[in-house]
């Protein structure tokens, strides 16, 4: 199963997310606190920061690589600040069909597109449903779809709910598209009689507003096999945390975290990235989390439930 982090906020450096803390996404790619599969898939990263060139065009970088051995990714976290970013280790079943590369790995961000979704999450058998979406999805996205992952087709999905895929959107937009393209894929699962859990953890962000959702179609119906799907009813309900206030980072204890004071800076995980968990909030099931940041720097934090 995937894991990501978000963060939103005053400038960081990179590093203080990937690989500082005890829980640490890149630490998370082979020891997660809760999830026991490891994340083989891939890494990727989109970040933004008003001192980048074009600031509404995010840094990228997307490997299929472990990011614990990558001493690029390394060197650019240690060197790089930014006030917006998504990182994400891709987690993929153990078989020699299934197909990792570059054109699988999150986060994906169509050119043109003007945010960028990574997801934890799978849809059960997303391959008798894939061409279904067709009908639902812009056709100038249709053609900018490269690879195989049901994430890539729920992003070109959630594109397509907005009045134009191509212009920026605002929070409310995003998350209106998101709810629209849950209520689809919940149709087309009915019309093709999947009734099997499927968690659709979703992570959404252009750099100034972040949305992520806990979301799981038919919650606790598991096949009855030794399959990946099965397993999952050993995690429960997919997890998503987060944690509010000044600027994460190296507090003077030593440990990591958001600072004391007004919020201005929030963090979004799969799971909480310090082994303490005091000052994350697990987000509701059933939710979305819409985070947006003011002029006056001042954080914004609305949790919305989804039907």
């Amino acid at each position: 199963m995937c894991r990501f982090a978000a963060y939103l906020g005053e400038p960081v450096l990179i590093e203080d997310l990937l690989y500082e803390p005890d829980g640490a996404l890149v630490h998370q790619a082979v020891d997660t606190e809760l999830m026991s599969f490891l994340n083989l898939g891939g890494f990727g990263l989109a970040a933004w920061d008003r001192s980048f060139p074009d600031p509404s065009v995010p840094l990228t970088y997307r490997v299929p690589t472990l990011p614990n051995f990558d001493r690029n990714l390394r060197a650019l976290a240690g060197k790089v600040r930014a006030s917006a970013f998504v990182a994400h280790v891709r987690g993929v079943v153990y078989d020699s069909r299934e197909s990792v590369g570059a054109h699988n790995v999150h986060p994906f961000l169509f050119e043109g597109a003007s945010f960028a979704l990574a997801q934890n999450g799978d849809l059960y058998d997303f391959s008798s449903m894939r061409y279904d979406l067709l009908e639902h999805i812009d056709p100038r996205l249709v053609g900018l779809i490269e690879g195989t992952t049901d994430t890539e087709w729920v992003y070109a999905l959630v594109l397509s709910q907005l009045s134009d895929p191509f212009s920026p959107a605002a929070a409310e937009e995003a998350a209106d598209a998101v709810t629209a393209s849950l209520e689809i894929l919940r149709e087309l699962r009915e019309r093709r009689g999947i009734a099997t859990q499927s968690p659709v953890n979703l992570l959404l962000t252009d750099g100034s507003w972040m949305l992520a959702t806990r979301y799981a179609f038919d919650y606790g119906w598991y096949p009855d096999d030794e399959s990946f799907f099965a397993a999952e009813r050993e995690h429960d309900f997919t997890s998503l945390w987060y944690t509010a206030g000044g600027r994460f980072g190296r507090r003077p204890d030593g440990t990591f975290g958001t600072a004391d004071g007004a919020a201005t800076s929030v963090v979004v995980a799969s799971e909480p990235l310090t082994k303490h968990t005091a000052g994350w909030l697990e987000a509701p099931e059933y939710s979305m989390l819409v985070l947006s940041t003011g002029e006056d720097g001042a954080l914004s934090v609305e949790t919305r439930e989804l039907a």
